[in-house]
């Protein structure tokens, strides 16, 4: 069983998923927070009560699952990444998600607005919807690893000053 479950987080696919599924409960504990909290200053009919709160609970796990995702599930480059790249990783990770954000968005307030389904559970079914688009934009565009400077110009540079003298 232990060789299975070693096996499996071997597979990019499954450790994203794992995350994911820490940013979902992360998600729906923060929506659940925001939406009583602003809830004080806000009805609880407001329109804009469920909008806030739900962008709200997103910055929170996608700020999360982004640490999360770069110490985990793409550990490997961590060793490669310095000083600005940590902050372009972070800036092409929130493009990435505010565009899976749309899908999560739209799928969850038609499901809320039109369908009177739960705000959590058209929460959850939004973040379904958007994981396999983020998974591939984050391998194509966020997480891709970072080209290697090679070495080998300079160490030919030195060869040639070494023959010269």
């Amino acid at each position: 069983m232990i060789a299975l479950i070693k096996r499996l987080l071997k597979i990019r696919i499954v450790r994203y998923a794992l995350v994911g599924g820490v940013g979902i409960l992360i998600n729906e504990g923060a929506l659940f927070c925001f939406m009583h909290l602003l809830a004080l200053g806000l009805s609880t009919k407001s329109i804009f009560l469920y909008p806030a709160s739900w962008f709200c609970a997103f910055e929170i796990s996608n700020l999360t699952n982004f640490t999360l995702n770069q110490f985990f599930t793409y550990s490997e480059q961590v060793k490669d990444i310095h000083g600005w790249e940590w902050v372009r990783r972070a800036f092409k990770g929130q493009l990435a998600s505010i565009s899976a954000m749309l899908i999560s968005l739209a799928v969850s307030w038609a499901l809320y607005f039109t369908l009177h389904i739960d705000p959590y559970i058209a929460s959850f079914i939004g973040m379904v919807a958007q994981f396999f688009y983020n998974f591939f934009i984050s391998n194509k565009l966020v997480f891709r690893a970072i080209e290697q400077k090679s070495v080998e110009p300079v160490e030919d540079a030195i060869l040639a000053i070494n023959e010269i003298e």
